[in-house]
């Protein structure tokens, strides 16, 4: 255990969040000298040189740690055989989290940068492959080095995304098969829920629907289908009506034929006999009843065209009367206004002229109306036309005078 570098990590940490609460941190295994030692309090800010410090001051190599500088040791990563020298800045625990399950084949050690090469000054003119991984690492330039580590960081997240590949299918597989069970089972509830209320609504329905009336011994048991039940009961009394008329026919056609032949009347009873005598009779009546109500209906088609004609020759009067009326005062006034402008002398030809005009509407009239007598016979044209009258017991309008 490394207590100087933990105290050592936990004051460098405690400068950047005084106000967060003291974490422990994590730790991890760094080999010093065939010696296996634990830093503790890690954080995400925590770089290699930190630990390489610390790793320092707990194995007390100096009296004065000052005098010795750190650039002389570095961390060394070996996994599986393969070795290579860690950068000073590079986030040690982010490193050992993103190796993931190869964490047990990792090892970190503590070195010398000079251990790795022959201590030898190195040449301008030396070749790469001459100089150890972390003094070439070291003489690197910092964007180069950082630009290292974010490569190394980017190969190992791609190792542990291809080991998490099939355990996130299998996740994600188990995670359809969770939700598609939940999904059935409310499906369940859903419809066991629709079935309960679809029960409560037909009890309330029939709760709310008025019970059927009984039906009387007497009335027909469909009578309460509505307008169904109505058209049969009407083709029914039809049907009853049709079937009476045929049995009336026949008891007709029966009794006219036992009246009328003996052999038939003979046969019959005298019961049935009185019956057809009785049937024959109202027959009889029957016809003659049809009869006079037929020639009634005659008539009575005659008198309404006769009062239909009458009618318009009366109208047809009456419009020549207005007329013939509405020519006189139209004379008379032309009459008066052509005796204001010419005075006394032309008063005697206008009056002349107004007797004529009253003469002629007057021979008119009298040649309009009806009621002029014969010039040779002397008798009287209403007597005339009462003679050739179709029904004598109709008298014609009176005539109107004007």
């Amino acid at each position: 255990m490394a207590p100087f570098g933990r105290k050592f990590l936990r004051a460098r940490l405690k400068s950047r969040s005084e106000d967060k609460e003291d974490d422990p941190g994590k730790e991890i295994q760094v080999w010093v000298r065939q010696e296996e030692k634990t830093v503790c309090g890690l954080t995400k800010h925590t770089t290699c040189a930190d630990v390489v410090q610390a790793l320092l001051e707990d194995c007390g190599t100096s009296p004065e740690p000052e005098r010795i500088p750190q650039m002389e040791y570095c961390l060394m990563e070996r996994w599986k055989g393969f070795e290579r020298a860690l950068p000073p800045l590079t986030r040690i625990l982010r490193l050992w989290a993103a190796w993931g399950d190869e964490q047990p084949f990792v090892q970190f050690k503590l070195v010398r940068a000079g251990d790795c090469v022959p201590l030898c000054e190195s040449k301008p003119g030396s070749k790469v492959g001459d100089q150890g991984p972390a003094q070439y690492v070291r003489s690197l330039p910092v964007d180069r080095q950082k630009r290292m580590v974010r490569k190394a960081f980017r190969k190992l997240e791609k190792i542990r995304e291809q080991e998490r590949a099939p355990a996130g299918d299998d996740g994600r597989i188990c995670g359809l098969v969770q939700l598609i069970i939940s999904q059935d089972h409310a499906i369940r509830e859903q419809a066991h829920r629709m079935r309960e209320l679809d029960l409560e609504i037909e009890r309330i329905e029939r709760g709310l629907r008025p019970a059927p009336e009984s039906p009387q011994p007497g009335d027909d048991p469909l009578a309460a289908d509505g307008l169904g039940c109505l058209e049969r009961q009407l083709e029914r009394h039809a049907d009853l009506i049709e079937r009476l008329s045929r049995d009336i026919d026949a008891e007709m056609r029966n009794a006219c034929s036992a009246g009328g032949g003996e052999p038939a009347s003979e046969g019959l009873g005298p019961g049935a006999y009185k019956d057809g005598v009785e049937v024959e009779r109202v027959r009889r009546d029957l016809e003659h009843s049809m009869y006079r109500g037929l020639t009634l209906h005659t008539q009575l088609a005659e008198l309404e065209r006769e009062l239909e004609l009458n009618q318009a020759v009366l109208s047809s009067k009456g419009q020549e009367c207005e007329r013939l009326t509405a020519q006189l005062s139209g004379l008379r006034v032309a009459d008066c206004a052509g005796a204001a402008e010419k005075g006394g002398s032309a008063s005697w030809t206008e009056q002349a002229r107004s007797a004529a005009a009253h003469a002629e509407l007057q021979k008119v009239l009298s040649h309009g109306d009806g009621t002029d007598t014969d010039s040779d016979t002397g008798i009287s044209s209403t007597h005339s036309q009462d003679s050739l009258s179709p029904c004598g017991d109709i008298r014609p309008p009176l005539e109107t005078q004007v």
